[in-house]
């Protein structure tokens, strides 16, 4: 047998996002995030949940998943769409985006072509 070599061509990974949806209190809002992050940053967001440094989580959720948001204060100021943004909106808040980017980034795609 006889091997033949073939040069492998460079595949650039997509990069995507998506844009969470929002009900009742939060109906209007719009976040944008990452769902394509490095597999040690969502072992690092996941062992922060479970060691309960929720204040670190927040921080490093917004600075390397958070994109774009149209979140804004009382007095209509902008926060940041960064981790210090993150530990500013409220609580709750917080939560559902993190709740709902975790259900997105670890959902199975679709089947293609139906198989």
């Amino acid at each position: 047998m006889v091997a033949t070599q073939k040069a492998v061509k460079g595949f650039r990974i997509p990069k995507r996002t998506a844009r969470l949806q929002f009900e009742d209190d939060y109906d209007g809002a719009e976040v944008v995030v990452r769902l394509d992050v490095p597999v040690g940053t969502f072992l690092s967001i996941q062992d922060l949940i479970a060691s309960e440094r929720q204040l670190e989580v927040f921080h490093l959720f917004g600075e390397s998943i958070l994109i774009e948001w149209n979140l804004e204060d009382d007095a209509g100021k902008p926060y940041p769409c960064t981790g210090n943004g993150m530990n500013q909106i409220p609580i709750d808040l917080a939560n559902i985006i993190l709740q709902q980017w975790v259900e997105v980034t670890t959902q199975p795609s679709d089947p293609l072509d139906g198989r």
